[in-house]
């Protein structure tokens, strides 16, 4: 670890004044001074110090800066006693030697095997996270961490007794009320970040935190935006007839209770409200916690491999078609929301699909490059946004109009309830239609290509980004496809419904209600899209490129305790790291 000095910049400056150097202050939160050739930075935000230049000044600044800054200590600490509570960490183990190199010239060549992980979980009420808390925990520990639990209703106000339901709705109430209050969705990760930097008082930078519960989506957007990479989110799906029973057999709730604890839970009307749902499928690991709980602890164990730069961890082919499926989704210009399918057989992809406008002669539209300007374009009316809007909105909205307008006709309902009628409507299953719109669903698009190029979809298995609708949902089982694998729930659709006798909902692992006359529609499991590459491709994702072999062609073993972090989350800026790569320059130029 490198110098540091978190006093005030007028404070370094008086201390460093015998060196009789030139100060440069022009820089945003980097402070520069200047000895002949010789250059010391400072970080103000970090208190980082480093060093550059041309020797002997630079050697000269790197043996008297320390002095001058810790005279009473024989070896020199890396950081001030701003901190007292972090003392243990600041006087027994990050200590300047310039022997070792800085952890920004770690991250940039040999790669970083100790950084803190912050690990989300994100799970439906009645969910046993103690079959998955505890089995990661002990992982964790066997990668040499330390392990932090964060229980996301510890910031909340206190709950002052009373049954389990009670307890439940009490959180729930609070997380709503926080929301609400502060007008910020993210508020509840916010607090989860500060309990974070509460607990960094171990000595260990093996440190791993994990969050148990994200209920809102912006909760994991701002997790992600202050741990970036370092964060990932294990989605831990288990079937509601699970989760109900747990809560009426475990938990003592009635069957009344059961029901309005999930349905809340998954998402609530108000925007401030839990959104289990909608934050499920942002999850970069999706893990089934069926009735066995290997299938738990080796899902796990190969997730925290991957994360650990394993080389020899390949995907399934259901992550690699659900990649697939996401990739798909990004050609869609719908306004709503993009949708993928891929439908294959015997693990070959053999179509595609996304939720677009459809054109003359099959297919959806693409952009084009215009020959004779270069530019891409959309065709002229090729996507809803070339258009006034959305034409399924626009309908609900002119029945909803047409039904206030002729209730009112009628004298059943009053002119001065108008708007109360029209907000009733509004919230009715009127918002649910779906037909009146242009698109082609992505689920439909990928049966067309096969309808169009003669392929038989009999037997085969749709991978879909979201769960199918009804109206898909009849054409998939006309079609003969077999099963179905969705990331996404989708609570518009009534398929379960409409088609019971055709379709089962069941795990990946559950066999014991597999039939073979039934249409299998399955969550998905395993490595999600976000990751893919990241965690599989050996030099096309965010994190260090993995090396399968050495020089001579010889298979490398993969070492546990050595391995480094594909994506790292280091205590460093940009500006810090782009300081290490100067001087790596400098020192080879």
């Amino acid at each position: 670890m490198g110098l540091k000095f978190t006093g005030s910049y007028e404070n370094l400056k008086s201390k460093l004044s015998s060196l009789n150097g030139d100060w440069d202050e022009s820089q945003l939160n980097k402070k520069v001074l200047r000895v002949n050739d010789g250059v010391m930075n400072w970080f103000e935000t970090t208190g980082s110090i480093n060093f550059q230049g041309k020797d002997p000044e630079k050697s000269t600044l790197e043996s008297k800066v320390p002095q001058l800054l810790y005279p009473d200590e024989s070896t020199v600490s890396v950081s001030t006693r701003t901190a007292p509570e972090h003392a243990d960490i600041t006087t027994k183990e990050q200590h300047v030697t310039s022997q070792n190199d800085s952890l920004e010239r770690q991250f940039l060549t040999t790669g970083v095997n100790d950084g803190e992980l912050i690990i989300g979980i994100v799970s439906a009420v009645g969910t046993e996270f103690k079959r998955v808390i505890d089995p990661l925990t002990d992982r964790l520990k066997g990668f040499g961490y330390t392990v932090e639990v964060i229980r996301v209703s510890s910031i909340l106000s206190t709950f002052s007794g009373g049954s389990e339901y009670d307890r439940i709705k009490h959180f729930m109430s609070a997380g709503d009320s926080l929301r609400e209050k502060s007008t910020n969705n993210a508020i509840l990760a916010a607090g989860v970040a500060k309990e974070i930097s509460k607990k960094r008082i171990t000595k260990s930078q093996k440190r791993a935190y994990i969050v148990n519960s994200l209920k809102h989506p912006r909760e994991v957007e701002f997790l992600r935006k202050v741990y970036a990479n370092g964060f990932y989110l294990i989605g831990v799906h288990a079937d509601e007839k699970r989760r109900h029973k747990y809560l009426t057999d475990d938990k003592g709730c009635t069957q009344e209770q059961a029901k309005e604890l999930i349905k809340i839970d998954e998402d609530e009307s108000i925007d401030h409200g839990q959104k289990t749902r909608d934050t499920y499928h942002l999850s970069d690991f999706f893990l089934n916690l069926g009735s066995d709980n290997d299938q738990v602890k080796n899902g796990l164990q190969r997730f925290l491999e991957l994360i650990f730069s394993h080389p020899y961890k390949n995907p399934t082919f259901d992550e690699f078609a659900m990649f697939m499926a996401f990739n798909s989704s990004v050609r869609s210009g719908d306004l709503s929301r993009q949708v993928g399918a891929v439908i294959s057989r015997e693990k070959q992809i053999i179509a595609t699909g996304a939720n677009d406008v459809p054109k003359y002669g099959g297919g959806l539209y693409w952009a084009e490059i215009d020959s004779t300007t270069g530019e891409v374009v959309d065709h002229p009316d090729g996507k809803d946004y070339t258009r006034d809007g959305d034409s399924n909105k626009q309908a609900q909205a002119e029945i909803i109009q047409e039904i206030a307008k002729n209730l009112m006709n009628e004298g059943i309902v009053t002119t001065d309830k108008e708007l109360d009628l029209q907000k009733a409507l509004n919230e009715s299953k009127i918002s649910d239609l779906t037909e009146f719109g242009r698109v082609v669903h992505a689920e439909m698009d990928a049966l067309l290509s096969c309808s169009r190029a003669g392929i038989p979809t009999a037997s085969t298995t749709l991978y879909c980004t979201t769960f199918p609708c009804h109206n898909c949902a009849k054409h998939i089982i006309a079609s003969g496809i077999e099963r179905v694998v969705y990331v996404e729930p989708y609570p518009k659709s009534r398929a379960l419904d409409f088609y019971s006798e055709s379709i089962q909902l069941r795990s990946e692992f559950d066999t014991t209600s597999t039939s073979n006359e039934l249409v299998a529609f399955e969550p998905f499991i395993g490595v999600g899209p976000r990751r893919f590459l990241d965690l599989f491709s050996m030099s096309l994702g965010a994190g260090s490129k993995l090396r399968r072999k050495d020089k001579e062609g010889s298979i490398l073993d993969w070492d546990k305790a050595k391995a480094p972090i594909r994506t790292p989350l280091i205590p460093k800026s940009y500006l810090e790291i782009e300081q290490a790569a100067s001087e790596i320059w400098d020192k080879s130029s």
